[in-house]
């Protein structure tokens, strides 16, 4: 008999945390699963969903922010496990992993699985709301089976701050069902393209990132940008590069969903993140044969390390433009590294392994 499982997740958007779910489900055998999805109506995740055959429940009151809507989409949540009769629910990121926790296990749901992309919990908070969302993560983790976390190091740190009992938590690592093909450059190029495809957000630190880009593009004239995606800061990023009448170089062109053929044009790679949890935009680039510049967050120093990228300090506007600026003389070093990237990333981005262990979650092997 079919296994009913539900992921839930916010908004209809295609992140990472979306991506993800389009991952694992792709892998899941419908003979097995019969899948359902929930989340916020509308925008492209939506549309894949449609186009794979899944079923889909709207859920129109759901809200990014803390609102009064949350007891609203609470409500929702407890009517419809309850009436679909779920084996399995699993729930994405904070929001949708508290109030879906909590309603599942309401609704006596078998199995109740969250997957942590990331925390709530973030070092630049204020001490308070610091803590209001640890003990918050607390409370959620009692009302599921299964914790599953996307990098070891956020894991570790849980477990450290009693958010989650160890034997809850596991770490499996993202992985993506269509590996872009390698495109380790054999030859020395007249410029060096450093690429990056991102949200224009607080998160992904643009605001530091495109002013210290515009600067080494100045002092390098074999130097080239695309930043590809959109967000909040996206215009104001397309002012500061036009105000150092640099567009010609900096190309940010906006969002595309099929980024394969950008990072074609690509010869490194950058993610300059002021937090992550396991981003799929690493894990492409080091598929496609990139090496990666990162930012030196626990969670991607994780994954990139001096054999396949550059590790620089968050901040550091000196360090960034200075191995920017130094990467055209040692196109050697950037072909040694990609090589290594893509030989590393299929080593700990496995896409049968991963597939693999959330099944063995979901049949209550682990």
């Amino acid at each position: 008999m079919k296994k009913k499982i539900l992921h839930l997740q916010l908004l209809p958007l295609m992140s990472g945390v979306q991506r993800f779910s389009l991952h694992l489900l792709d892998g899941l055998p419908l003979d097995d699963y019969e899948i359902w999805v929930a989340c916020k109506p509308g925008g492209e995740f939506v549309d894949e969903i449609h186009k794979r055959g899944w079923n889909f429940i709207a859920l129109p009151s759901f809200r990014h922010p803390v609102s009064p809507w949350d007891k609203v989409t609470f409500l929702h949540l407890l009517w419809l496990i309850q009436r679909h009769k779920f084996d399995i629910v699993h729930t994405n990121s904070s929001k949708p992993g508290l109030l879906g926790r909590i309603a599942a296990t309401i609704c006596r749901v078998p199995l109740v699985v969250h997957t942590a992309h990331g925390t709530a919990y973030l070092p630049h908070q204020t001490a308070l709301v610091h803590w209001s969302y640890i003990q918050l993560e607390k409370l959620a983790n009692r009302f599921c089976d299964k914790v599953i976390y996307v990098n070891n190091c956020d894991r570790l740190k849980a477990i450290e701050l009693g958010v989650v009992p160890p034997e809850k938590a596991l770490t499996i690592y993202n992985a993506m069902k269509e590996e872009p093909v390698a495109n380790v450059r054999e030859s020395a190029a007249d410029t060096i393209t450093i690429g990056s495809t991102l949200r224009f957000s607080e998160q992904k630190n643009v605001l530091r990132l495109i002013p210290a880009l515009c600067k080494a593009a100045r002092q390098s004239d074999k130097l080239k940008f695309i930043i590809l995606g959109d967000g909040t800061h996206l215009q104001l990023c397309r002012s500061i590069v036009a105000s150092y009448r640099l567009s010609d170089r900096i190309l940010l062109p906006g969002w595309d969903s099929d980024v394969a053929p950008w990072l074609k044009l690509f010869d490194v790679f950058i993610l300059y993140s002021r937090w992550e949890a396991m981003p799929f935009s690493i894990i492409e680039a080091m598929y496609a044969g990139l090496p990666v510049i990162g930012s030196t967050i626990p969670s991607i120093a994780e994954f990139v390390n001096d054999e396949v990228g550059w590790l620089l300090a968050l901040d550091d506007e000196e360090a960034l433009i200075s191995t920017l600026i130094s990467l055209p003389e040692h196109p050697d070093i950037i072909r040694d590294k990609g090589k290594k990237a893509l030989a590393w990333v299929k080593q700990i981005s496995n896409y049968p392994s991963m597939i693999a262990a959330y099944r063995d979650v979901y049949e209550g092997r682990r």
